[in-house]
């Protein structure tokens, strides 16, 4: 019975342990992007990845550039905000 309870007091440790070590962790740039290039129908030409807040929620916004788009060219442009820490889509925005 002892051990039995030891083991179960070590294995909830163990996972306490785990999930506040993760729960600190985000995801990257890189998997941010990944994530992100899924929602859109087009070949970016440019693409910006910048960590930010909103409304007290940390987020990646990842905005995709279409080919040839800048100041004097208006195109295709789409924005997708992840959550920082699951990766969850939070909004979709396109023009």
């Amino acid at each position: 019975m002892k051990k039995t309870f030891a083991l179960l007091v070590l294995t909830l440790l163990v996972l306490a342990a785990c999930a506040s070590q993760s729960a600190g962790q985000e995801i990257s740039k890189e998997r941010a992007i990944e994530i992100a290039r899924q929602s859109i129908n087009f070949e970016p030409g440019r693409i910006e990845a910048v960590k930010e807040t909103e409304e007290d929620r940390p987020v990646w916004r990842v905005t995709f550039y279409a080919k040839g788009v800048d100041a004097t060219h208006p195109g295709q442009v789409s924005f997708v905000v992840l959550d920082r820490k699951t990766g969850e889509m939070v909004s979709l925005g396109m023009s």
